[in-house]
């Protein structure tokens, strides 16, 4: 007989690529498989009469008309009992060898229909026989089963079956302590796969028990809470058959070899660039996601516990950033466990937080207040990531969710593996882990807010290419000026995210018990406390990489080393203080990371080091410090007006530009900025020895994303050079807009207008607190105050709320001295408001609602 299913199969494998649908595609080749049995089956009667004795029943994957490419094809040869065994066994074995010789894996049985009730203990088989369909032969006799047998099933063991399946699924995914999304997932059988939501299709096929399932597994879900499920189950079906056709096998592991080959298949781009793996892995996570809260809710609404889904409501817009974090906190006291339903609902409210949630005081203050209680943090910040509210009010953290580690000792994404840190450390605050050793370190740290921080932000760095820890830092340096941290709670958050894993690295790359690189390696510490918090951090980091990793001895070896570094730092008199320790750091990295000749290391550290104000050295990694001396050296070789270059972080863009000593230079940047209808919300400026200048800024669109165009970047740059050039008037530019905004009004006297002094925050310079109406231009006049004062702006931070602005500067003498003279302070405070009342919109198109 021809190999005739083969070459059709092989024909259709293509379209896979076209249809873009698992389900259609999978059910295709199930037309396929029918039409060919169908035909088999109708020669075979011809020769031995088999029409009424026997009917050909697809079950499992082949009855739902979900076969894969290389799935095996389950067959049930149901009889009457009248035919002779020799007969029973040629029909078997024709059909079975023509699928044989198709290469098709065939599972099959031969029962009557009383033979059927023998089989019921076995849930697999169970599971199987909910799926089956009449194909060919004896209708009559596949109905009298579907009536004697299939609606005969014991309702006792159908309630026994799904009752394990509800705690099986609860267990294994809602209460599972361990990551769901793994790196390399087998997509049938791993947690959030595709047997995962067949279980639930077959509870739901019992409840009470459908006779077809002709339609699939969606049959039973097709309701409006269902679509995302329906789209996720959709794509993993495709991305199996996608596996089986590359393969040439039957294959349900996507592993770390295949994701390139199936991306590209699946048209997410080359199987050579990163990014596009990348993408269409961050979608499968995305997907499996999906089929996590919907199996949340359904399990939610099987269970009798669903009743305080009515208890929280997050419609209110005007409330909605408080009752999301207060949700959180209630279910932090109280020590209740949130209905799934609740979670959904805020999962839902979560696409109307905008970007100005991560800036929001009050919010600020209850997320810091909730880190702080130390109770159930791993647990309450899961819930936080799965309802998309961690990434919203930590975007450097939610930059990296689903994001796809490429490495074998990684088993988990880079969200699922910081989660799972934070769930060991949630063991270690309640003093149960397994070694009394670290537990006793633990039990003497402090600042383990800090900590938690530090463990959020410590892998976010790996969104880029370089060095993630590096990059980390800068992202901690952001957070913790968000979070208006000092600068002690600022360096320690930079540090444990910078240096998060030199501990392991010495421990299995250096000769720990060289007294010379303990004698290097204390410096890097300022307290015993920082030392116990990254020795911490670096034992339950390395136990969430995978199973197994954290064995015995790479405990030892890290606890000598703490232990040795310990012993060190205790007997040290002569400490060095934390400007050495900086730059030790710096000169570290040069010599090491980026391959520098140690003379040059130390010409860029000794560059460093005379940037004023002596924060640059705070401000900025190493990586970072690296950059400017390196765009210095190019600007000063090409000789332009000023060199401009810019970087996406996950919450704005940072813009730094490199110029000739000039007043204005600020003034030019925001007025920029203020004219293409883009927010500032953050500014420093620093000058080199010679006398060059660093200005560093960060720039929202209106709506305070960092999702801004390269055009708009680009035209940020031409702007910058024109007023350099002296070709535009800075205060044209300034007071003019040519963009559509809307112009919300609040009414007058609701926010309390505000200028105002601080000197005791810090001894070199003073803080200006300004709370103002927002207009255009408003930046740029504030600004062009206190430099007609002659004084230095060293720092600007910009955030808007509604229509009124909220800025602080931090400004300094020329001397570098905060400004005491109180004379002085009124006559600034009394020009910024005369300045916030000017209120010019030459060019703006305004739409007022």
């Amino acid at each position: 007989m021809k190999l005739e299913l083969k070459a059709k199969l092989l024909r259709t494998f293509p379209k896979a690529k076209t249809i873009q649908s698992g389900r259609l595609f999978t059910r295709q080749l199930s037309h396929l498989v029918d039409a060919s049995l169908i035909s088999l089956f109708q020669s075979i009667d011809k020769e031995i009469p088999i029409q009424d004795h026997i009917a050909l029943i697809p079950i499992g994957g082949y009855g739902r008309m979900e076969i894969s490419p290389y799935s095996d094809i389950d067959l049930l040869y149901l009889h009457d009992g009248n035919l002779s065994q020799d007969d029973l066994t040629q029909v078997i074995s024709k059909i079975n060898n023509y699928l044989y010789n198709n290469e098709r894996e065939v599972g099959h049985t031969c029962r009557t229909i009383e033979e059927s009730f023998l089989y019921l203990d076995n849930i697999q088989t169970y599971h199987s026989i909910l799926d089956a369909r009449f194909l060919v032969g004896s209708e009559s006799l596949f109905k009298q089963y579907e009536t004697d047998f299939l609606k005969q099933i014991p309702k006792e063991r159908i309630s026994e079956f799904n009752e394990w399946k509800l705690n099986y699924l609860k267990e294994r995914i809602i209460n599972s302590y361990n990551p769901l999304l793994l790196s390399e997932p087998n997509i049938k059988n791993d947690p959030l796969g595709l047997r995962d939501v067949q279980l639930m299709y077959w509870i739901e096929k019992t409840d009470p028990l459908h006779g077809k399932s002709n339609g699939g597994v969606f049959d039973y879900f097709l309701n409006g809470d269902s679509l995302p499920l329906v789209t996720a189950y959709d794509f993993m079906l495709l991305t199996r058959s996608a596996l089986h056709i590359l393969s040439g096998r039957k294959n349900d592991r996507l592993d770390l070899n295949s994701q390139p080959e199936v991306a590209e298949f699946l048209g997410f781009g080359s199987r050579r660039e990163l990014g596009a793996i990348e993408k269409f892995m961050s979608k499968f996570y995305k997907y499996q996601k999906d089929v996590y809260f919907y199996l949340g809710m359904y399990l939610d609404k099987k269970s009798s516990n669903s009743k305080s889904a009515t208890q929280w409501d997050f419609s209110n817009p005007d409330t909605l950033y408080e009752d999301t974090i207060r949700f959180f906190l209630d279910c932090q006291t109280t020590g209740t466990e949130p209905s799934r339903i609740v979670l959904n609902d805020l999962r839902f409210a979560s696409n109307f937080i905008d970007d100005d949630f991560k800036n929001n005081g009050n919010v600020i203050e209850s997320f810091l207040s909730l880190i702080k209680n130390k109770k159930q943090i791993g647990r309450l910040l899961t819930l936080m990531h799965e309802c998309n509210i961690l990434g919203k009010l930590i975007p450097e953290f939610g930059a990296c969710s689903n994001f796809p580690l490429f490495s074998y000792h990684h088993e988990y994404t880079v969200d699922e593996h910081t989660l799972l840190i934070l769930r060991e450390l949630d063991i270690l605050i309640e003093g149960n882990w397994d070694d009394p050793q670290i537990q006793s370190v633990f039990n003497s740290c402090e600042k383990v807010d800090i900590l938690i921080l530090a463990i959020l932000i410590h892998d976010a760095g790996k969104v880029k290419e370089g060095d993630h820890c590096q990059y980390g830092a800068e992202l901690a340096l952001i957070v913790a000026e968000r979070f208006h941290f000092s600068e002690e709670d600022t360096e320690l958050l930079r540090f444990l995210v910078a240096e998060h894993i030199i501990m392991s690295e010495l421990s299995s790359k250096r000769d720990i018990y060289d007294p010379n690189l303990i004698a290097s390696f204390v410096k890097l510490f300022s307290d015993k406390n920082t030392l116990r918090l990254l020795y911490i951090l670096t034992i339950i980091d390395t136990k969430s990489v995978g199973k197994g990793v954290l064995t015995n001895w790479k405990k030892e070896i890290l606890f000598y080393l703490f232990q040795s570094t310990l012993h060190a730092l205790e007997k040290s008199e002569n400490r060095i203080d934390s400007t050495e320790r900086v730059e030790q750091t710096l000169e570290n990295y040069l010599i090491e990371k980026e391959g520098l000749e140690a003379n040059i290391a130390s010409s860029i550290v000794h560059f460093a080091t005379e940037i004023k104000p002596s924060s640059y050295l705070n401000y900025n990694t190493p990586r970072r410090i690296f950059q400017h001396f390196v765009n210095i050296a190019e600007w000063h070789e090409t000789k332009t007006a000023f060199r401009f270059v810019s970087e996406a972080e996950p919450a704005f863009v940072t813009i730094s530009i490199f110029g000739k000593q000039n007043k204005q230079l600020l003034l030019f940047v925001s007025g920029t900025i203020s004219s293409l209808g883009l927010n500032l919300v953050g500014m420093r400026l620093f000058r080199t020895h010679s006398g060059d200048l660093i200005l560093q800024a960060q720039i929202t669109d209106q709506f305070g994303s960092g999702e801004i165009a390269a055009e708009q970047i680009q035209k940020i740059e031409s702007m910058i050079e024109e007023c350099i050039l002296g070709k535009v008037n800075i205060e044209d530019v300034a007071m003019t807009t040519n963009i559509w905004s809307s112009s919300p009004k609040i009414p007058e006297g609701m926010v309390e207008e505000l200028v105002k002094f601080s000197n005791d925050i810090s001894e070199s310079y003073s803080v200006l607190e300004i709370r103002v109406p927002d207009s255009i231009g408003l930046v740029y006049r504030i600004l062009k105050t206190i430099l007609d004062f002659d004084l230095d702006v060293i720092f600007v931070r910009i955030s808007t709320s509604a229509d009124f602005a909220y800025d602080s500067f931090h400004i300094q003498t020329k001397s570098g001295n905060k400004i005491e003279n109180s004379e002085i302070l009124f006559s600034i405070k009394e020009k910024i408001l005369e300045a916030a009342q000017m209120k010019q919109n030459q060019g703006v198109f305004e739409i007022s609602f």
